[in-house]
């Protein structure tokens, strides 16, 4: 009975010791991730948009902004088609609901960082100032043929996620994005 006794008491102490340990290793705040590089858009001025988009998010937050076409609203879904296939390229707007968990844009980028491979994050994201405020711009990888460059901004207590969706080797529609981006205006 006295050897039975000498390998289960150590043997439940290891189990205890080891549960306390699982259990702290799941409650601590997890190891801060490095800054993010800060940058400023700055778009070439001479990109014509001649149509004026007014739209709205899911808060009935309103904006607008110039692009080279008329866009779409659905739902929350702004959609503008910068070229057809094969070429394909849109620059879209949309906010994701609040039930959606994604919480604030710290928390949204922070998820992003950690999860690269669920978030299909490509590179380090960077904190981009511009007229939509203060964004997290990112590229995501959907697949070989798709890229979608991301900014997350946070405006009136929600995140808006604008993108523009593109082959991953083609930038010509860059300029004019970032133009779209610096006409932006809330309200």
């Amino acid at each position: 009975m006295r050897t039975a006794a000498r390998v289960t008491v150590p043997l439940v102490v290891g189990v205890i010791l080891a549960g306390g340990a699982a259990f702290a290793r799941a409650t601590r705040e997890p190891a801060a991730l490095p800054p993010l590089a800060v940058e400023t858009l700055n778009p070439p001025a001479e990109i014509d948009l001649p149509a004026q988009i007014v739209a709205s998010g899911d808060s009935r937050t309103t904006f607008s902004l110039g692009a080279p076409v008329e866009g779409e609203q659905h739902g929350d879904l702004l959609t503008v088609q910068l070229a057809p296939l094969p070429d394909w390229s849109s620059f879209g707007v949309v906010q994701p609901p609040q039930t959606d968990g994604l919480g604030s844009l710290e928390d949204f980028t922070d998820w992003q960082r950690r999860h690269p491979e669920d978030s299909q994050l490509v590179g380090d994201p960077v904190v981009e100032h511009s007229a939509l405020g203060v964004a997290v711009r990112k590229d995501l990888s959907m697949n070989a043929k798709l890229t979608i460059t991301q900014w997350a901004v946070e405006h009136d207590d929600g995140l808006y996620l604008v993108e523009w969706t593109h082959r991953p080797d083609d930038e010509t529609w860059r300029p004019t994005v970032e133009a779209m981006i610096a006409s932006w205006r809330w309200g």
